[in-house]
C-alpha cells in the first residue's frame, strides 16, 4: 500500500514537472510576440497545475484492532468516517476540491504493530490526522511518537488518562472519548447511586487501561458515598474469576465495578449467573465490553446479571440532526433495520464528528501540513456534531472535546441492543 502511494505522489510530481516544462517552452515561443499571450499561456498551466492538485486526496489514517473478531470498534469507527466524508466529498472535498480518503491499518490489539502502523500511515503524503481505536494501550505506545511523526493523532475511543496527560504543551494528541478521570469516577458514582451501597470492589486488567482506572478510584470523589473495598486485577485472556467472586465477598462487597472488554467480561458474567441469585453482585461497567459481541459470548448471562454500562452517545430518540444522518448512514451501509442494531454506537459516533472536525481545520489551515492542521484544531469555529454542541472543540490549553455531560448508561440485552437507562 505504501508503495501505491509513493508512486501515487511521484506521478503527481511528473505532472507538475511537465507542467513547469511545458510553461518553459511557451516562454520560449511566445515570448518574443506579445505579452498578453504570454499572460494566457500562464493562465491555462496555472489552470492543468490546479486540476493536477485538485485531483490528489487528503488522507485521514484510522489504526484499528480489525484482526480480533470479537471486536466491532474498528469497523464501526471505519464506519462513521467514511458517513463524514460522504457528506464532505459530496460538498465539494476539502482545500477547494480535493477528496477525503481513508486508509486504515490492523494493530490485532498489539502495540508493537500499533506503533510501526501509525508511523507508516503519517508518514503517507497528504495525512492530516490519525485515528487510534479501541485499545489504550496500543494508542499510548503508538501516540507517544506525535512529537516525531508530527501529524494530529486522535483517539476516538481508547480512554487512558495517560493517553493525553503524558504529552506537553504543542501536543499533536488529541481525543473525542470517555477519559477515565471523568468516566471512571462515574463508574463509581452511579453504583452508589443506582445500587443503594457504600462498599464496592474493583475488577481491573493489567494494563494501562486497569491502571488508569485503578488510580481515578485511588482519588475518588469526597462527595461519592461509596468507596473500594477490594481490588482484583486479571490478565487478559483469564476466563475464571472465581477466586475473585469469593474475595469481593469477604470483603463485603456489594456491588463490583468490571473494567473489561467482551471476552473477559463474558466470562466474569457466566461465573456470576452461575451463583444463586442472592449472591450475585450488580455490576457497573466500563464500556470495553459494549464495543463487541459480548452478548454473543455471555449467552443467558447477560440477562442474568443486574449490569450498567457507561456510554457517551445513544442514536435512541436522538434528536441531533447530525446522530440522524448518520444513523441514516449506518443502516444503510450495515443492512440494519432498527437504530438498536447498530453496533458499538460511540465509536461511529466519535470518528463521524471528528473527521468533519479534521475537514473543518484542513480547510483553516489551508494546508495538509500536520504543524498547521495541529494548530487549526486548536482554533475551530463551533460544530454542532452527532454527539454534542463542540464550541469549540478543542482549545490550546485543552485536548479533550468530551466531557462529564456526555456520560449516559446502557443495559446490553441480549440481541446485543444498548438499552439507555434512566
Amino acid at each position: 500500500m505504501l508503495m501505491l502511494l509513493l508512486d501515487k505522489l511521484h506521478g503527481f510530481q511528473a505532472i507538475e514537472n511537465r507542467t513547469k516544462l511545458d510553461l518553459q517552452k511557451q516562454r520560449m515561443t511566445i515570448n518574443s510576440k506579445s505579452p498578453g499571450m504570454l499572460a494566457a499561456a500562464l493562465l491555462v498551466c496555472a489552470l492543468t497545475l490546479h486540476k493536477a492538485r485538485a485531483a490528489e486526496p487528503v488522507h485521514i489514517g484510522f489504526d484499528g484492532a480489525y484482526g480480533i473478531k470479537t471486536n466491532t470498534a474498528a469497523k464501526s469507527i471505519e464506519r462513521g468516517v467514511l458517513a463524514a466524508m460522504e457528506e464532505i466529498n459530496a460538498a465539494g472535498g476539502v482545500l477547494g476540491g480535493r477528496p477525503l480518503r481513508l486508509l486504515t491499518r490492523d494493530n490485532q490489539g498489539l502495540p508493537a504493530r500499533a506503533k510501526d502502523n501509525v508511523a507508516e500511515l503519517a508518514a503517507v503524503a497528504d495525512m492530516i490526522g490519525v485515528l487510534g481505536g479501541k485499545y489504550s494501550p496500543a494508542i499510548i505506545e503508538s501516540f507517544g511518537q506525535g512529537p516525531a511523526l508530527r501529524v494530529p493523532l486522535i483517539s476516538v475511543w481508547g480512554s487512558a488518562d495517560e493517553i493525553t496527560d503524558a504529552t506537553g504543551s504543542g501536543s499533536y494528541v488529541f481525543r473525542l472519548s470517555l477519559k477515565d478521570s471523568w468516566g471512571v469516577q462515574a463508574l463509581l458514582d452511579r453504583a452508589a447511586r443506582r445500587y443503594q451501597t457504600k462498599r464496592v470492589c474493583a475488577v481491573l486488567p493489567n494494563t494501562a487501561w486497569g491502571r488508569s482506572s485503578d488510580s481515578v478510584l485511588k482519588k475518588k470523589n469526597p462527595k461519592t458515598d461509596a468507596s473500594i473495598v477490594f481490588t482484583a486485577w486479571y490478565n487478559w485472556g483469564d476466563t475464571s474469576f472465581t477466586e475473585t467472586l469469593t474475595s469481593c465477598r469477604s470483603s463485603g462487597g456489594q456491588a463490583v465495578i468490571l473494567v473489561a472488554n467482551e471476552k473477559e467480561a463474558a466470562s466474569f458474567f457466566q461465573e456470576m449467573a452461575r451463583l444463586p441469585v442472592p449472591q450475585r453482585f450488580p455490576v457497573v461497567a466500563h464500556w470495553g465490553m459494549a464495543g463487541g459481541v459480548f452478548h454473543e459470548l455471555a449467552g443467558n448471562a447477560v440477562e442474568a446479571v443486574d449490569h450498567q454500562v457507561i456510554q457517551t452517545f445513544t442514536f435512541i430518540d436522538n434528536k441531533r440532526p447530525a446522530a440522524q444522518r448518520l444513523a441514516k448512514s449506518l443502516m444503510a451501509a450495515g443492512g440494519f433495520t432498527s437504530l438498536a442494531q447498530i453496533p458499538s454506537p460511540v465509536g461511529a459516533a466519535h470518528a463521524y464528528d471528528m473527521t468533519h472536525l479534521l475537514a473543518l481545520a484542513v480547510n483553516k489551515a489551508g494546508s495538509t501540513n500536520g504543524a498547521k492542521v495541529r494548530q487549526a484544531l486548536e482554533k475551530l469555529p463551533s460544530y454542532q456534531g452527532a454527539v454534542r454542541l463542540y464550541a469549540p472543540a478543542f482549545t490550546a490549553k485543552s485536548h479533550e472535546a468530551l466531557g462529564p455531560d456526555q456520560v449516559i448508561f446502557v443495559k446490553i440485552t441480549p440481541s446485543g441492543a444498548l438499552s439507555p437507562q434512566k
